[in-house]
């Protein structure tokens, strides 16, 4: 299944950070980030720690921690330059089926 994304690989995000927009693919092995002609691939097994946030009250971001550093992203409506309306359930369903696939990799190691 495949989700449109802003996404921001770096330490934090905040409100005056510079996001990119791309698309989420989820299969049973990883994600992968694509935006562009750039592709992100994670692991299940190379994620170290996978939080739901709350960004300033204003909506709700996963945080994957990772061995190549801490990806952030949400689920989209729509996003216009650096302006996003943030799908607050999608997101939440995301995170769940990531947080799902981490547990169950880290349960088979």
């Amino acid at each position: 299944m495949s989700y449109r994304i802003f996404y921001y690989h770096g330490a934090e995000l905040g409100l005056a950070t510079k996001v990119a927009k791309g698309v989420l693919e989820i299969d049973n092995k990883a994600i992968a980030i694509k935006s562009g002609g750039n592709s992100y691939h994670i692991a299940f097994h190379d994620v170290e720690d996978v939080e739901l946030i709350r960004l300033h009250k204003i909506g709700r971001v996963i945080r994957l921690k990772h061995g190549d550093g801490t990806h952030f992203l949400s689920v989209v409506r729509f996003m216009v330059g650096q302006f996003a309306l943030i799908n607050f359930l999608a997101t939440g369903r995301v995170f769940n089926r990531i947080q799902n696939a981490v547990n169950s990799k880290h349960n088979q190691a």
